[in-house]
């Protein structure tokens, strides 16, 4: 029931095109991760290098994400981090709309960007991704 035109908006700004995911600044190990996950995942973490927003004022830190074996673990973590973590509830009423959902993820603290919503929605509005939702298999 999650939109698939949000989900896909997510992984095009975290990755910037696919462009890039978190990868370690000491010693390179590659990520895999698509989402912009902070923690540990299925195959430890990286230590990199992101912008974060606070009061308005971007800061540039270093920040633990998580890692994963493959793209396809990277995946499965986002579809669980927004279905099963208590703090993502609100998202859960609303996550078929790639609109409102887009608002709900900011609201519920997914990142520091004070635009993120409207980063997604104008991803999904300009590239048509709303298509993807009225796919079925």
């Amino acid at each position: 029931g999650m939109s698939a035109a949000l989900q896909v908006a997510q992984a095009i700004l975290e990755t910037g095109w696919g462009q890039s995911v978190p990868v370690d600044k000491y010693d390179g190990k590659f990520s895999y991760n698509l989402f912009g996950i902070k923690g540990e995942g299925t195959n430890g973490s990286v230590t990199s290098n992101t912008w974060e927003e606070y009061n308005g004022v971007a800061f540039r830190i270093d920040a633990e994400f998580r890692a994963y074996n493959n793209v396809k673990e990277s995946w499965q973590d986002h579809k669980d981090l927004l279905l099963l973590r208590e703090r993502y509830a609100p998202f859960r009423k609303v996550m078929y709309d790639s609109t409102q959902g887009a608002w709900e993820l900011k609201r519920c603290g997914y990142a520091t960007d004070s635009l993120y919503a409207v980063k997604l929605i104008n991803l999904i509005e300009r590239y048509g991704l709303k298509e993807l939702d009225e796919v079925t298999i």
